[in-house]
């Protein structure tokens, strides 16, 4: 056995690896299906991702094997890594003096046939592999060489995608600055997303194009569940673009909006206790203005008279509006146990926080803040008037309405 040498770059390879924060973390179904799909192209009982650091090969996903990882001395992965532009091929590893006593091959694993394709990041370290593995000796055809390196991009795609989300989680604590630095980051953010999404994309056609007809229907319907995801996070991420472009964006960006229906969407997508009962009022009325700016306002101050409410299965939140020539006000009233007085001018200052350490829920101060900032943007005021210990109601209007005949709900 003839381990691989360390790549020319191997201390900085180390650290963009780090970066990732991606080693022992658990299996996600997002590279399984990628392993599995890799899988049945080739027509091979194993596939891997696999990421090296110093002393071992680590799988991230490991469709057809068992263990989770191997001394990096076996790792056929090893030789991989040192060309991040060429797929790796051993196509009779008992034939091959670098593998022949390898311990992967002699014994229960029995590598015969190894394939590996370069996992290269952004800034061109070689990350890992994304490997197929045969018990008798075999090959790859160009096409089949070709998706592989496709996935291998999606994989490198999906890390990428992975290390923004968790760059923004570990910045939610350390958000200290002004309401525009927020504006930027989730701006900054969402473009970072939006190019890995194209990219998973693009991949589950290309592949459908290649070698759909020859997938199996399991692996077609694992095509189909990427594509629909993605997709569905696309649309997310496009909506907080269309928050974070421009305060005018927020004025421009207009639709006239059945307001009843509405309130049943956003009801919709809470997670209510049992016996908790949300009402609103049932009519015609409508509303023109900005409704991603108008759903980030209601969804958090209704979550909010949820997720604070005391009398668990007895709680309640009412929804009303009215409307005049160029204003509706929505009033949205819980019975909750109440903001005190001295809090209630606080309400909507950045990271005030009014529950303590008492066994209750505590918020992260940042919510109502932010509603605050959406009402303004779209002409609109807010306050708070409440009466401890029975209930609290928020009061906000929406300015520049427009009345027409045709919903658009």
């Amino acid at each position: 056995m003839i381990p691989a040498p360390l790549p020319a770059n191997e201390t900085e390879r180390l650290n963009a690896l780090e970066e990732y924060n991606i080693l022992d973390t658990l299996p996600e179904t997002e590279f399984d299906d990628i392993t599995r799909i890799a899988s049945h192209v080739c027509g091979m009982p194993i596939s891997l991702i696999t990421l090296l650091d110093q002393t071992r090969q680590w799988f991230k996903s490991n469709y057809g094997l068992e263990i989770a990882q191997t001394p990096r001395e076996q790792a056929f992965c090893g030789y991989t890594i040192l060309d991040a532009e060429k797929p790796f091929i051993v196509n009779d590893s008992s034939k091959d003096e670098r593998f022949a006593d390898n311990p992967l091959v002699t014994g229960d694993t029995n590598v015969a046939f190894y394939g590996g394709i370069p996992l290269v990041n952004p800034q061109g370290f070689v990350l890992g592999a994304l490997c197929v593995i045969d018990h008798k000796p075999n090959n790859l055809n160009a096409e089949q060489v070709k998706t592989l390196q496709s996935l291998a991009r999606q994989i490198v795609a999906l890390l990428e995608l992975k290390r923004t989300l968790n760059q923004l989680s570990q910045s939610q604590f350390q958000l200290k600055g002004a309401y525009e630095d927020l504006e930027k980051f989730a701006y900054m953010a969402s473009h970072d997303l939006k190019s890995p999404l194209g990219n998973i994309v693009s991949l589950a056609y290309l592949i459908e194009d290649l070698v759909g007809e020859q997938l199996p229907e399991e692996a077609k319907e694992y095509l189909s569940l990427i594509n629909s995801s993605a997709f569905q996070l696309s649309h997310i991420i496009d909506g907080i673009l269309e928050y974070s472009k421009s305060s005018q964006l927020l004025v421009d960006k207009k639709e006239l909006i059945a307001v009843s229906q509405f309130i049943k969407e956003v009801v919709a997508l809470l997670s209510l206790p049992e016996g908790f009962n949300i009402t609103w009022q049932q009519d015609n009325l409508n509303v023109f203005t900005n409704r991603i700016a108008l759903t980030q306002i209601m969804l958090n101050l209704v979550s909010n008279a949820v997720k604070y409410n005391d009398k668990k299965a007895g709680g309640e939140v009412h929804i009303t509006y009215e409307q005049t020539a160029d204003t509706t006000t929505f009033r949205i009233k819980d019975n909750g146990p109440g903001i005190s007085k001295e809090y209630q001018n606080k309400v909507f200052n950045l990271f005030e926080r009014l529950k303590e350490s008492d066994g209750k829920k505590e918020g992260t101060g940042i919510g109502l803040s932010v509603v605050k900032r959406l009402v303004e943007k779209i002409g609109g005021t807010i306050s708070v008037a409440s009466t401890p210990p029975d209930c609290t109601t928020f009061i906000f209007s929406v300015s520049n309405i427009k009345t027409q005949p045709a919903l658009i709900g």
